[in-house]
């Protein structure tokens, strides 16, 4: 009798361009994971063990085939000094912006991973998963470049810094950059992947030619670094980006997860199994139990990448935190259908 394919045995296929019976799935389960757990946001945001604890009862209730370890994005700049704010029902807050003025990103210092602030729960957390030894892949994630200069300059400062003072951005993104190699090197330690979460280099905020500009070259620096080390990557981009599908595929990257405003269509041509695609059914289908409506957005989904084999099944972004248990369970249920004979 065959052995049923583990989720890391659905990875693996993507990755080396093989098709099973299925496409490799899962939804992008972060802060939605403490309250199925019954602890507080501020008790995942903060507390490795529960935060392991929390991931690992969500994989028993759902068998996705990637855990993603999905905390929040202000870690790295609270870990060079940035006052954050905890709730028990909300994410966190960053009050204010280190680099709100220039002049103070000469005095900021790459944080070490092992020892300042959240970073090191962070790494706790990915090691107590890795260690329980689930037969599903486990994924980190981690603030790109131009995401970490958002939160440290802010998004509307970086934005007209663009066109007043470019030199100033290439700096604060040189700057981000080794931020993003030193947090990556300790979290692949720990034998989690490695994705860049790059919301805010979506054409929903900047314009192609600032991509091109300012980040695309930086994502090619942190990709490189990384596949040196011998370590794939995967880059995730909120909001709208046909515009620079091509761009993205030209980093190198080894997989784009990106999000329902965006065509799949359009990014399966482009990337033409050179790179693997993720995403991207809509994180709106999770907030009602819906089973016809989620079956539907998955299917369609289905349907677009039909034969394609670098292709991940897999929600455009985060689950919201008011989603329900069920809408998963739906989810996960459209996703694993197996091939019509």
């Amino acid at each position: 009798m065959t052995e049923k394919p583990s989720g890391r045995d659905y990875v693996k296929a993507a990755f080396k361009r093989e098709r099973l019976e299925r496409f490799c799935t899962y939804p992008v389960l972060g802060a939605v994971n403490a309250k199925f757990s019954g602890i507080t946001i501020r008790e995942f945001l903060t507390d490795a063990s529960k935060f392991a604890a929390a991931q690992l009862e969500a994989y028993e209730r759902f068998e996705p085939d990637i855990i993603v370890m999905m905390a929040d994005l202000v870690m790295e700049p609270e870990a060079m000094g940035q006052h954050v704010d905890f709730f028990d029902d909300r994410m966190c807050q960053q009050r204010g912006y280190l680099v709100g003025e220039k002049a103070k990103l000469a005095n900021l210092k790459i944080p070490n991973p092992m020892a300042d602030a959240r970073m090191p729960y962070y790494l706790e957390a990915c090691t107590r998963v890795a260690e329980a030894r689930i037969p599903a892949a486990l994924g980190g994630v981690i603030n790109g470049p131009w995401s970490l200069a958002c939160e440290l300059r802010g998004a509307e400062n970086l934005l007209l810094d663009t066109f007043d003072d470019p030199e100033f951005v290439k700096s604060l993104m040189e700057f981000t950059t080794e931020v993003c190699k030193a947090f990556g090197t300790e979290v692949a330690k720990t034998g989690a992947g490695l994705s860049l979460s790059e919301a805010p280099a979506s054409c929903s905020l900047i314009s192609p030619s600032i991509y091109a500009e300012f980040v695309a070259s930086y994502h090619k620096q942190v990709v490189d670094h990384f596949k040196a080390e011998k370590k794939a990557m995967t880059i995730h981009v909120c909001g709208y980006i046909d515009p620079i599908m091509q761009m993205l595929v030209d980093t190198g990257v080894a997989a784009i997860s990106f999000d329902a405003p965006s065509s799949l269509e359009r990014m399966l041509s482009i990337a033409n199994e050179k790179t693997v695609v993720i995403g991207n059914a809509p994180t709106t289908i999770f907030l009602k139990e819906d089973k016809d409506a989620i079956f539907k957005e998955v299917q369609k989904c289905r349907d677009i990448a039909n034969g394609a084999k670098a292709y991940v099944l897999a929600s455009g972004c985060e689950v919201p935190i008011p989603a329900t248990a069920k809408s998963i369970e739906y989810f996960m249920e459209a996703a694993k259908q197996t091939w019509s004979p």
